[in-house]
């Protein structure tokens, strides 16, 4: 049981100055109510005081190479009066040499042997109960300071998961369209392997970084767009309306895109048209807000999609921001609303 720095001066310096009042105090009493003199009375004292002080240092010490787990209390209590009985044991034969021809002090030595043993042991008990005191108090707070870094590592590695999932149907729908590409068009098999190349290398560097900027998440975007209308082709109309004073506004990353492939999955299902889907980004007040908008007929949505693969997203968003209500979703007139509202970083 090694206290810390801070204790240790703390603990001493209430045990230094109680130990300069208990001598003064005793050399009042000596001089003043039994009428010894001043030499008798300061070198009782000094002898007291010292002895007191060894106690002390001697219980420190060996609490310091040994404390039990269990029954703390009760060996402080017989340890602390072990320590006091040896060292006032020590100290009574330096009362017996100053007591030598003096009768007087001889008699007050023999009566005040009790009191001495029992001022000794109540500091010596007081010093080593300060002892386990700051010692749970530092325990307490490691333990605190443990679970809150456990804490911290386990949303960092939940957040580095989910920030690396990516959806798999979009893994296995490129890599088809790249393998029936190869057959009538391999030199736009090959771009679209680069392209996919660049979006996968993307995403595994973004995993390192805590806040990007918006220009930076909207051009990991746009590696994605390009890889979706190789698939789609005319079909897939993305427009992005974007404000050049918001664009170094920083942000999450990779929160964007799984909405925009969201939109896309249910947007173009079921459907050989064209099809339109809108993002629009604008700060309000100290929020930034991204509303993304796809058409949406719920008679031709595949079973699976009910959840709208958003569920990820939300967890993400309150790890990062402890919040429930930064992911909203509506349906009006066959169109499908995600609004996202990301609070400035200060």
């Amino acid at each position: 049981m090694r206290l810390s720095r801070s204790s240790l001066v703390v603990a001493r310096m209430l045990m230094f100055g109680f130990g300069a009042m208990w001598g003064l105090a005793n050399i009042a009493v000596l001089v003043n109510w039994f009428g010894f003199d001043l030499k008798t009375a300061a070198i009782d004292s000094l002898v007291s005081v010292v002895c007191a002080g060894f106690s002390v240092v001697l219980l420190e010490t060996i609490l310091n190479r040994y404390t039990p787990k269990a029954s703390k209390y009760q060996y402080v209590v017989g340890l602390s009066f072990v320590v006091a009985f040896l060292c006032q044991w020590v100290a009574q034969q330096v009362y017996i040499k100053l007591s030598n021809g003096n009768d007087l002090y001889s008699q007050f030595n023999l009566q005040a042997i009790p009191i001495r043993l029992a001022v000794t042991f109540l500091i010596t008990f007081g010093y080593g109960m300060a002892c386990l005191f700051f010692k749970q108090m530092k325990e307490l707070q490691e333990s605190v300071s443990q679970q809150t870094t456990n804490e911290v590592m386990m949303r960092d590695a939940e957040l580095q998961k989910l920030q690396l999932q990516l959806q798999p149907h979009f893994l296995f729908n490129s890599l088809n369209s790249i393998n029936a590409l190869i057959l009538v068009n391999p030199s736009k098999a090959r771009d679209m392997v680069q392209q996919l190349s660049d979006f996968l290398r993307t995403t595994l560097k973004r995993a390192d970084e805590h806040w990007i900027t918006l220009d930076q998440e909207l051009g990991y975007l746009q590696l994605y767009l390009s890889i979706e209308k190789v698939r789609f082709g005319h079909r897939l109309d993305v427009q992005i309306e974007c404000d050049e004073q918001i664009k170094l506004w920083l942000i999450p990353p990779l929160l964007i895109q799984p909405l925009v492939e969201n939109a896309i999955k249910f947007g173009l299902y079921g459907t050989t048209d064209s099809v339109v889907i809108r993002m629009q980004t604008q700060r309000i007040g100290d929020s930034l807000q991204i509303v993304i908008s796809n058409p949406f007929d719920a008679d031709m949505q595949p079973a699976e999609g009910s959840g709208f693969g958003l569920n990820g997203l939300k967890r993400r968003l309150y790890l990062l921001y402890a919040r429930n209500d930064l992911l909203a979703t509506t349906i009006e007139e066959n169109h499908f609303t995600v609004q996202l509202t990301l609070p400035e970083k200060i």
